[in-house]
């Protein structure tokens, strides 16, 4: 609900409506309802109950879910039954409880006509993909996911029109209404942007919306393509260890990411290709991407660590394939994320990385007790964001081992081999490996699964099908893992 009312308010204003005669029987609510549906310019998603009073509770949770609509149907029944002493009661009742929303009546009837346009450009409802990226951008970090049942724009401007402004003045709604008029190709996007630009005249934000669009302009103008990520996080089951809660955000560049999938229900490791599947052929958001090209990132508890994520298959029209030669598919550790401890030395590294992924130094371990605990964590504070390792993880000991001391020393990059590599052959391939551009490791891994599967030296050997990835982005740590901060 939008607007919120306690249940008292909300008997209050199913009281006043029962008391006007032409409100009183469900023929009469349909006329008022095709009439104030016109002055809005949209429909409502009224369901009629069988019981007048159900019925008209029902009437008055939409109202409060649509900014305006309360107000329309004053003005309406005003028309109707001019001089009406209940019409009038209900009128102060309304101004009572539920403000005047931002946009005046011929505002936000021309919006909801311009999306009804845009929705008829595009039948297909492609543009419901930008849905949760845009809203996200609009109203920032702070304020609720977009809800997933949403079935519309209207739905999404209702929302917006209520959540104030941020900092910078401009309230989310123009903001959204804005980029969604320049991601969208139909022709209705120009007069969307001539309606953003009388509204922020109006209201006097012409100045703050400029500088808002001139800050966009310079970040798309920058070099670096955008870079759109899935991201998986796998939370075992307080229960049953064998059982996780599954979470799944799509995030462009370090904008903040949307949920696409969140459940109370703990899934064994073994359903989450099928949610895979699911989020990669079907979901809206990920299929209607900006950009072509995507990364699937796994944020995995330490015990899945080593397990062989990228071997997940989907099945696309019939062929079923694995995920790991499709997408540059890396891990995430999710204790890391956990352990704010460890973060300054995880993003210093990170930053490092950055500024020198060209030759970056590499800290290769080839067998366990190669290095004493102390001793690798040492090499790894001077320098290294880097660790390879010839052999998997511990996978059934809480001890540390030398992949945990890597995560704990902050290193954002590690490689290791599962079968337990020949050290010699391991150094070879992994220097290869490593030896360029490290921003670019994600997809010359990608590379290196396709070959294990194709051209010379494919076969069950190949580190392409035996190669674990943890590259770990220190600037993108998923919302729900970033400790609150006190304002500036």
């Amino acid at each position: 609900m939008i607007t919120s009312l306690n249940v008292d308010d909300q008997h209050r204003l199913v009281e006043a409506i029962l008391r006007i005669d032409g409100m009183r029987v469900r023929r009469g609510r349909e006329v008022l309802l095709a009439a104030l549906e016109r002055d809005l310019g949209h429909r409502l998603p009224f369901e009629h109950h069988d019981q007048d009073r159900l019925d008209v509770w029902a009437l008055v949770d939409v109202l409060l879910n649509y900014p305006g609509a309360a107000h329309a149907l004053v003005r309406e029944l005003e028309r109707f039954y001019k001089g009406s002493l209940s019409v009038a009661a209900l009128g102060d009742l309304v101004r009572e409880l539920i403000p005047e929303p931002w946009l005046d009546r011929e505002a936000r009837r021309e919006l909801h006509q311009l999306i009804t346009s845009l929705e008829r450009f595009d039948p297909e409802l492609t543009h419901l993909g930008r849905f949760p990226m845009l809203y996200r951008r609009a109203v920032g970090p702070a304020w609720p996911l977009l809800d997933r049942e949403m079935r519309n724009l209207h739905d999404v401007v209702a929302l917006l029109e209520e959540i104030p402004a941020g900092p910078d003045g401009v309230p989310p709604l123009l903001v959204f209404t804005d980029d969604l008029a320049r991601y969208t190709a139909q022709p209705v996007a120009p007069a969307i942007q001539d309606w953003v630009r009388r509204q922020a005249v109006s209201h006097g934000l012409d100045d703050a919306l400029r500088q808002r669009q001139n800050a966009q302009v310079e970040a798309r103008a920058r070099p670096e393509p955008s870079e759109t990520y899935l991201i998986i996080a796998c939370t075992p089951d307080a229960l049953d260890p064998d059982r996780y809660l599954v979470t799944a955000w799509l995030q462009v560049d370090r904008e903040p990411g949307s949920t696409l999938h969140s459940s109370d229900e703990a899934i064994p490791l073994s359903r989450v290709p099928e949610l895979l599947e699911w989020l990669l052929t079907a979901e809206s958001s990920v299929v209607g991407r900006p950009t072509p090209d995507l990364t699937v990132e796994f944020v995995l508890p330490r015990p899945l660590l080593g397990h062989p994520v990228e071997d997940s298959k989907i099945k696309v029209a019939g062929f079923e394939h694995r995920i790991g030669i499709k997408y540059p598919v890396v891990v995430r550790s999710l204790d890391r994320m956990r352990l704010a401890a460890v973060h300054h030395d995880w993003r210093r590294k990170w930053t490092a990385l950055c500024g020198n992924s060209v030759d970056a130094p590499v800290c290769l371990v080839t067998q366990r007790g190669e290095f004493d605990q102390e001793e690798l964590f040492s090499r790894l504070a001077e320098a290294p964001a880097v660790l390879a390792l010839a052999f998997p993880p511990w996978a059934e000991s809480d001890e540390p081992d030398e992949h945990w001391v890597g995560l704990l020393s902050g290193a954002p990059v590690m490689a290791w081999c599962r079968d337990g590599r020949d050290p010699a052959r391991f150094a070879r391939e992994v220097k290869d490996l490593l030896a360029a551009d490290l921003m670019k490791l994600p997809r010359r891994t990608m590379e290196l699964r396709r070959q294990a599967l194709s051209g010379a030296g494919a076969g069950s050997g190949h580190l392409g099908l035996h190669l674990t990835l943890v590259f770990d982005d220190a600037d993108r740590i998923p919302e729900p893992y970033v400790r609150l901060r006190p304002p500036a």
